[in-house]
Parts: C-alpha cells; structure tokens; sequence
C-alpha cells in the first residue's frame, strides 16, 4: 500500500485539543513548516489584534507555497486553505468537561496565562459548541470543514493522535 503524499496539511480543532503540539510533531518528521493561525492573526500575542485583510493576506502567502503545515481555527484565515490543503485534520474533545481540565492544566503550566483569560476562553468554548451568546448562528469547526470531508481525518484521542503520526 502506497503511502499518502501530505505536503499541505490543515489542522483545526478544539482549544486546548493539541493544535499546536501535534503540528510541530509533524513538521519534525516530515521536515514541512509549520505555522499557527495565531502568528497571522496577532500582531502583538494575545494582546494586539492585526487588520484582518492584513492578516488574510499574509496567510495567503503561506498557502501559495508548495509545503506547509497549518494550525488553528480562526475562520477567516483556515478558508483559504480549505481548497488546497491535503489532508485536513479535525482534533476533538469527546466532552466539554474533559476539555475544560485540560484548559485548566494548560493554565497551570503557562506563565502568560491569567484567570480572567482562563474563563474567557472556557466561556468562549461553551458558546461555540453549543451556539450560545455571539457564537450564535456562527458555522463550528465540523461545519467549515463539512464541504472538504473527503480529506478530512478526525481525531478524537491521544492514541488516534499517536497512531496518525505513527502513519506518516
């Protein structure tokens, strides 16, 4: 069986699910860049949000390239990526509690964190999966991602985390 070439790879998911970790797992064995949303998203980390044109273009540029791995959830800066991306990779939490514990661990081991961001982002998770307050009407991660489901892969555990990267 002839191996899946991946050259351009998406990944989206929940906060917290590992985005970023399981991104730099993959671009060490595939030798790809990787990237987050964040980095295009942020002019100032966390603090100062960079003009939206100006970060859809920057992304864009990123997208052109032949290779490259991208991570994050930010709608407007994934889209562009949805109709070139090989394989698109849905990261999930079975349950909101258990990502809750695992926000509330994160927060534990970061220095920038704060406990006001902290609840921010674990109101911000309760909303969106289940479209209340301004996530209202708003389309989910699975929703985005709905139209490009033939080269999506989900994965829901760290075992099936484990066992994709394994696969490459």
């Amino acid at each position: 069986m002839t191996k899946e070439i991946l050259n351009r790879i998406l990944i989206v998911g929940d906060a917290g699910r590992g985005k970023s970790t399981l991104a730099s797992k993959i671009s060490a064995k595939l030798g790809i860049p990787h990237y987050s949303t964040d980095d295009f998203y942020y002019e100032v980390k966390f603090s100062k949000v960079r003009n939206r044109p100006e970060s859809i273009e920057k992304i864009k540029e990123i997208f052109k390239n032949d290779k490259w791995i991208i991570e994050g959830t930010t709608k407007h800066l994934i889209d562009p990526g949805l109709h070139s991306a090989d394989k698109i990779i849905h990261l999930r939490y079975k349950s909101i509690l258990t990502q809750w514990i695992f926000l509330i661990k994160r927060y534990f081991q970061r220095e920038n964190e704060t406990i006001g961001g902290l609840y921010k982002l674990m109101r911000h998770v309760l909303y969106k999966k289940y479209h209340l307050g301004h996530r209202k009407g708003k389309p989910t991660p699975t929703e985005i991602i709905d139209p490009h489901k033939h080269k999506v892969v989900t994965l829901s555990s760290f075992k099936e985390i484990d066992e994709f990267i394994n696969s490459l």
